[in-house]
């Protein structure tokens, strides 16, 4: 079945551009006539070998997406099937991605770093909450509005604890600059991996280039296992810093616990870095004042402050003698 513009598929969805083609599928920008809406339709290709495998891919990433409703990650409105090719009808995110901001802006400001990390990590502790795991967590999958609102997309190579064995035991999936060292070896991913992978993107974007590199996808798999991870610029705010680098630790036991607490605590560096800048600080809370003089025992107050087309759509390229993905160096 060759898709067409135009063509009107299921009944409803008029295929008006296509943004994306790859070795999986095709990614359409179309439209709903029945909710008179824009939408995304990823489409697996009738053409391609090992069909029965890559569908049952697709079926795994709806499977996996269906339940994820969050402002945070890109919705799955509907999935089906028709003459063998598999449909993933998603929320159209027109904005550009942050790979794309990376590569034509180069370093960003923690200022505005900060809020995009915060938010990514709010729609994966939601994923994994649900006992899904990215596993590819990149710039690339982070798509970032003009208003600075973040959605997360591509569970293409998603891992979900009930879901059917996809991929042999032991095969590496993810791109090799962004994967865990777990990952890298061939073990299970877990929540830590994508926190692992997040640092990797917080760490690019403050330091303007990855941490890790090499000649092959397979080095730098292995230098994310092995190698320490190179120092950020000196000019970044060394509390946010040390925190990146926690993220980035070997052991995924020494990451943070979850990503809920990543938003958490870039939260409060958000806060502690503006407050250092402009020489601010929080007020004492009104029933802390007293006019009265008292002898009493020191004690610590705790505050918790609480703080939430192509590219956005990137095709997998899951080839059989090749596990690795390796993103286009700058």
């Amino acid at each position: 079945m060759k898709l067409i513009e135009g063509q009107i598929i299921h009944r409803r969805y008029r295929l008006d551009k296509r943004i994306a083609k790859g070795g999986m599928g095709e990614v359409w920008k179309a439209y709903d006539l029945e909710l008179g809406r824009v939408v995304a339709i990823k489409a697996l290709r009738s053409d391609l070998m090992n069909a029965r495998s890559r569908l049952a891919r697709l079926r795994a990433e709806a499977h996996n997406s269906a339940n994820l409703a969050h402002p945070n990650i890109a919705a799955l409105f509907e999935y089906y099937e028709h003459d063998g090719i598999g449909f993933l009808i998603m929320e159209y995110v027109p904005s550009p991605s942050l790979a794309q901001i990376y590569r034509e802006e180069g370093r960003i400001p923690a200022s505005r770093l900060i809020p995009i990390l915060i938010q990514a990590a709010r729609g994966l502790y939601v994923a994994h909450s649900h006992g899904v795991i990215h596993r590819d967590v990149k710039p690339a999958n982070i798509m970032v509005s003009e208003s600075g609102e973040v959605k997360i997309t591509d569970f293409g190579v998603s891992y979900s604890a009930n879901q059917a064995q996809i991929t042999q035991d032991g095969m590496v999936v993810g791109t090799a600059q962004y994967i865990s060292p777990e990952q890298a070896q061939g073990r299970q991913a877990t929540p830590q991996s994508d926190i692992y992978s997040l640092g990797i993107v917080a760490y690019e974007g403050l330091a303007g280039r990855r941490p890790f590199t090499g000649a092959t996808p397979v080095d730098i798999a292995a230098a994310q296992v092995n190698d320490p991870v190179p120092p950020l610029p000196d000019d970044v705010d060394p509390r946010l810093a040390a925190y990146v680098m926690r993220m980035l630790e070997k052991n995924p036991d020494q990451r943070p616990r979850n990503a809920l607490e990543v938003s958490g605590d870039f939260s409060r560096l958000e806060r502690e870095i503006l407050d250092a800048e402009t020489g601010t600080f929080p007020a004492v809370p009104e029933a802390l004042r007293t006019t009265r003089r008292v002898r009493s025992t020191p004690h610590r107050i705790r505050y918790h402050i609480h703080s939430q087309a192509g590219e956005g759509y990137r095709l997998l390229q899951d080839r059989p003698t090749d596990h690795f993905r390796e993103e286009q160096a700058r």
